[in-house]
């Protein structure tokens, strides 16, 4: 019953770190997203003065 009860809790801790692992790339792609679209907003008025 014991073994039953760490077995359980391994897997428990397994799949909370592969979700929070998955929550964390998901957040940073979507960040890096926002991020490009910002800095290409700002610098589109200087595409056509040929800096």
């Amino acid at each position: 019953m014991e073994e039953k009860k760490k077995s359980s809790l391994v897997v428990f801790i397994s799949i909370l770190i592969a979700l929070i692992g998955g929550v964390i790339s998901v957040a940073y792609i979507v960040y890096k997203a926002m991020s490009n679209k910002s800095y290409e907003e700002k610098w589109k008025d200087y595409d056509e003065c040929g800096i």
